[in-house]
């Protein structure tokens, strides 16, 4: 029987079905079937959680973005989140089958399983050498999902590193849209509660497996997801190194002062509970690894600065005159000091 490919023609997974490898490979030698990434440039990206909700406050600031000083008053007393679940629950894992294929020597499957209520979707990449291994979960940018980082999974692997991208929740189950200032604070909390906690499910799911050490577990989050790393730095002790990549964040009082100020209160408190800069600090010394671009058209300066200055002692800090996507040499940079802090 000949090798198969999974394929979603333009993106759409209700169209996927498996095709003859030989087929798809020529096809996309002839132009005429586009890759994941050549379809997922023309779409638009839907804007975060936070994006959304501060357009009650008629300003223009991005998720994760702005310039003022990370030292403006916060609200002291205001509750630091655990991002605990019930690690007793099982995780229904689901090997779908391998959508690589068969002469190639990295193994992708297709994988799912759960984390409360939730399905989450990831590609699980198998390095081709025998024996217990690293491992490292990937998370992608706002609105992006499982496809985003899989050429980087891959090349982790290709480093005998097993690689797991995940869909977070937050673009699987997206939060419901409308509603009041009151409701959108609270979806966007525990929006981001779901996220973490499926990246530490993610974790759990890697420990499960046999040919992954347990002891040996890296994180790699871009843009949203490195953002959302500073939770998991904070929350997840398994998880030995993060590679931090175009995490930025403006202070709380950015938000705060566009807020009308009978809500200004109200978003000190919530923003607060979910701020990265905050929670940055909590990060383990020399667990962490920040990778930014000089030339980010995303995040300001200022808000890359703002992580990087509230990290722990032992932050190696790096940057790369590239866009908010970064570049090959940060990648690589990135899989390279991962490497020597899983071994």
């Amino acid at each position: 029987m000949s090798a198969h490919t999974l394929i979603a023609p333009d993106g759409d997974a209700a169209r996927r079905r498996h095709a003859h490898t030989k087929c798809v490979l020529a096809a996309r030698e002839a132009g005429t079937l586009r890759t994941y990434d050549d379809w997922r440039a023309t779409q638009p990206r839907r804007p975060g959680l936070l994006a959304r909700l501060l357009s009650f406050f008629v300003v223009a600031l991005l998720a994760g973005c702005g310039s003022s000083s990370p030292h403006a008053a916060q609200t002291p007393n205001a509750q630091r989140l655990t991002f605990a679940y019930d690690r007793s629950q099982p995780l229904d894992y689901v090997d779908r089958g391998r959508i690589s294929a068969r002469a190639d020597p990295i193994k992708v499957e297709d994988a799912a399983f759960r984390s409360g209520p939730l399905v989450i979707e990831g590609y699980l990449v198998l390095p081709r050498a025998e024996g217990t291994r690293p491992a490292v979960v990937l998370v992608h940018g706002s609105g992006g999902d499982r496809n985003e980082l899989l050429e980087q999974a891959r090349r982790l692997a290709r480093r005998n590193v097993v690689a797991l991208t995940i869909t977070e929740p937050s673009t699987s189950n997206p939060p419901a849209r409308g509603g009041s200032v009151t409701e959108s604070l609270r979806r966007l909390q525990s929006g981001q509660v779901r996220d973490v906690v499926a990246v530490r499910r993610a974790v759990d799911l890697l420990q499960s497996l046999p040919g992954v050490d347990p002891k040996r577990i890296g994180y790699l989050g871009w843009s949203a997801g490195a953002r959302g790393g500073t939770f998991v730095a904070a929350s997840e002790p398994r998880v030995k190194a993060l590679a931090l990549l175009s995490a930025g964040a403006a202070p709380i009082s950015a938000y705060v002062e566009n807020a009308p100020p009978a809500l200004r209160r109200q978003v000190r408190t919530v923003l607060t509970r979910i701020d990265p800069i905050r929670y940055v600090r909590l990060a383990r010394r020399g667990s962490l690894l920040l990778e930014d671009g000089r030339r980010d058209e995303i995040v300001p300066r200022g808000a890359l600065l703002n992580i990087a200055h509230a990290a722990p002692k032992g932050t190696r800090l790096r940057w790369y005159d590239a866009p908010h996507a970064l570049n090959e040499a940060a990648y690589r940079d990135a899989f390279e000091w991962l490497e020597s802090k899983l071994r």
